[in-house]
């Protein structure tokens, strides 16, 4: 029975090199004419045992792993860990939106896996605990730890997907409203030079955006069901979608939610992680965060054009083993 100070983990994973899966990714890439259908996005760097170390020595306290894949998994995981459920997407989304390569779509349906305590942190595959950390670093009192920063969107890449998240949230939510209710989460200290932006951006009627943090973030279960209950259309428009789309919300839907709502505890998470995008110029800036531990978690954000993905990819895995050298019981 889960306990209301039980913190799980999900964590989504795909086996790029999979023969299985490419084939199926292959198969809907000539059916399909719309969508991020790049199979470079899913290469692996070969982290993952990294990955489930660092959870183990940096966050013992978590109650349950998720284990999200569309079936495959490494052959060195042992599924008989007590902390471990792995969790195929047949498990959890509905059947309709079946097979998927969009990781909106499985992102947008996490409430429903089985098990899922009521807090949980949501981890990809290139965000990794370098440094000790406390459940308090990611709730406080049953809430997420976050930040209320207005944001402008600007034409990144798909930046349909982040209109339609706001979209939605001004749909719903009255910005004057949320702000003066919950004005010392709006406006806090806590925040540093960030909390400039949302100054200069409060005489706007509507929300512009908000600032993200591109590293594993907590979540409540209860708020993915009640958006789902709010906004079923455009959550099944993103489910129904194989791939990536421009018709898309994403996981930071639930965000805006419960920001706009006041259900989090003010925190400058930037502080504690670092996003950065593995790139030849970058390579010893990010072996030198992860070997000096100056973080408490970092995400490794593909930079795609890597001129020796192989020669760069043993070069992080050093990096790593430096402060995480021994198998962790996941490992067989």
């Amino acid at each position: 029975m889960n306990q209301a100070n039980d913190i799980d983990i999900v964590l989504t994973w795909v086996d790029g090199n999979n023969p299985e899966w490419q084939a199926r990714y292959k198969q809907f890439c000539n059916s399909t004419k719309e969508g991020d259908k790049r199979e470079i996005r899913f290469r692996d760097w070969n982290l993952l045992r990294h990955w489930f170390r660092g959870i183990e020595t940096f966050a013992p306290w978590v109650r349950k792993i998720h284990f999200v894949t569309s079936g495959e998994l490494p052959e060195w995981l042992n599924l008989n860990h007590p902390k471990l459920n792995w969790v195929k997407h047949s498990d959890f989304i509905p059947a309709q939106y079946l097979p998927t390569f969009n990781i909106n779509a499985i992102e947008t349906n996490f409430h429903r896996i089985e098990g899922l305590s009521s807090q949980f942190i949501y981890f990809n595959d290139d965000m990794f605990l370098t440094r000790k950390t406390l459940p308090t670093d990611f709730f406080r009192n049953g809430l997420p730890c976050d930040f209320a920063i207005l944001d402008p969107i600007f034409p990144v890449e798909y930046p349909e997907i982040f209109v339609n998240n706001t979209l939605v949230i001004n749909r719903n939510f009255s910005k004057k409203t949320a702000i003066k209710k919950n004005l010392g989460k709006w406006i806090n200290l806590r925040y540093g030079k960030y909390l400039l932006k949302s100054l200069l951006l409060l005489p706007w009627n509507k929300f512009p955006g908000l600032l993200n943090a591109h590293l594993a973030h907590p979540f409540r279960k209860e708020t993915f069901a009640e958006v789902w209950q709010a906004e079923p259309d455009i959550l099944n428009t993103t489910g129904l979608a194989k791939f990536r789309s421009h018709t898309n919300v994403n996981q930071w839907i639930f965000r805006f939610w419960y920001i706009a709502k006041g259900e989090f505890c003010p925190r400058n998470i930037l502080k504690t992680g670092q996003t950065f995008e593995i790139q030849t110029s970058t390579l010893d800036d990010i072996c030198t965060a992860v070997r000096t531990q100056k973080y408490k978690q970092v995400c490794l954000n593909d930079g795609l054009d890597i001129p020796d993905f192989e020669a760069m990819s043993q070069k992080l895995q050093e990096a790593f083993n430096e402060i995480l050298p021994h198998k962790s019981a996941f490992e067989i």
